[in-house]
């Protein structure tokens, strides 16, 4: 049984932001800035200097400074008490952590050692190549990080808070009702919020024990899987609607991707909250690709939440 949320507990008490100072990382500051005010949280401001020179380089072709590395620090340095300062103007506490080394690891290392509720973090930064930027720094936080990660995109401008509607891929284990409560603590604490509680199955023809079937489905095969889907469903829909939490259960067949993205578009959602690292005995669900094609192409902030792993049977 999921853990009863408790909301006389704030708990948001101190949020990091990773930045790098690009227009995507003013967007991440902006919304941190929004959940500080509601939360009456601190902020950590963490930037990473990686002074490596850029792999896709050509040494011979570049001058560097013999300074370089100082330089670099110096100006990040002035950077973060530039990005502090507005913070301290909107009256929320603010301190900076510069770190050198590898940013994904140098971010979740920070984190743990303040143990810090929140990581925002934006799904684009000074580069194009942005699945190169995903690749490198997101999606190694979103699988190392112990807190729950929000992720900020440029066209992100609304607050995240209050949250009108929620929408959570689930695989309907207790793993992912587990954070499914852990994104409502954080973000859906309002009653009012409507959660839309969304299981994508995909039933691919090398599973039924039959030939000749091309790349279609016998219909019971889908309705079979549909409805134990709806039945699995159905206890997590009545435990959030006696919290009194609108909700809606959509059972969809296809690409868990695919459908989450296409829903969040069709419903105008706020935030959508993905449990990293499920497992259930029905299935693998939500990870890798799944979950990093939600994080970078969302309409929307993305939470994703580390969910416990599966207890002994």
């Amino acid at each position: 049984m999921a853990t009863a949320v408790d909301f006389a507990n704030d708990p948001l008490a101190l949020i990091l932001v990773a930045t790098d100072f690009s227009p995507t990382a003013a967007q991440v500051l902006e919304r941190a800035l929004d959940l500080a005010r509601r939360h009456e949280s601190e902020i950590v401001l963490v930037h990473v200097v990686q002074p490596d020179l850029p792999t896709l380089a050509s040494p011979e072709m570049m001058v560097v400074p013999p300074d370089y590395e100082n330089r670099l620090s110096e100006l990040s340095r002035d950077a973060l008490q530039r990005e502090a300062e507005r913070v301290r103007a909107a009256g929320i506490a603010v301190s900076t952590h510069l770190e050198h080394g590898i940013p994904a690891q140098r971010i979740t290392e920070r984190a743990n050692a303040l143990d810090a509720d929140l990581i925002a973090i934006g799904a684009r930064g000074h580069t194009r190549f942005e699945h190169l930027l995903l690749g490198s720094v997101v999606e190694s936080v979103v699988r190392t990080a112990q807190q729950p990660v929000l992720t900020i995109h440029p066209e992100d401008r609304r607050p995240v808070e209050p949250v009108g509607t929620l929408l959570f891929p689930t695989d309907l284990s207790a793993e992912a009702e587990s954070a499914l409560f852990s994104a409502i603590h954080l973000l859906a604490r309002s009653p009012e919020s409507r959660i839309l509680l969304v299981h994508a199955f995909h039933l691919a023809a090398s599973v039924v024990p039959f030939t000749g079937f091309g790349d279609a489905m016998p219909p019971y095969f889908v309705e079979n899987a549909r409805e134990l889907a709806e039945s699995a469903a159905r206890p997590v829909v009545e435990r959030l609607r006696r919290r009194g939490f609108q909700v809606e259960a959509i059972i969809e067949r296809g690409d868990p991707s695919e459908v989450v993205l296409a829903l969040a578009a069709e419903r105008s959602v706020d935030v959508i909250a993905i449990a990293t690292h499920v497992r259930s005995p029905l299935r693998r669900f939500l990870l890798g690709s799944t979950t990093l094609r939600v994080v970078e192409y969302a309409p929307c902030p993305v939470l994703t939440v580390h969910a416990p792993a599966p207890g002994p049977h």
